[in-house]
């Protein structure tokens, strides 16, 4: 992970069948790397509903997101960085 770096946050919400019903993903740069954090600036998201677009704005904001777990996908390590507010980036290494 480096500075000036794009990254996208991802937040949804899903039904009991486990399918995502609601999700927003947010466009952001990353501004700040620490040990166990990262600041992102972010700056456009869009939300979709039963993956069509509902809604699209731009958001100028910064907010922490802390390293949670590294978790192996399809033969790939990523690690997660999560915040509760705006939701989780995933960076593959």
């Amino acid at each position: 992970m480096m500075v000036n770096e794009r990254v996208q946050i991802h937040k949804g919400n899903n039904s009991a069948g486990g399918i995502f019903i609601h999700e927003e993903f947010i466009e952001g740069t990353v501004v700040r790397v620490n040990k166990k954090s990262i600041r992102v600036h972010m700056g456009h998201v869009t939300c979709t509903t039963n993956g069509k677009i509902t809604r699209e704005y731009d958001l100028n904001e910064e907010a922490t997101f802390e390293f949670w777990k590294t978790v192996e996908t399809a033969g790939e390590t990523v690690s997660l960085y999560k915040n509760s507010k705006y939701g989780i980036i995933k960076v593959a290494h």
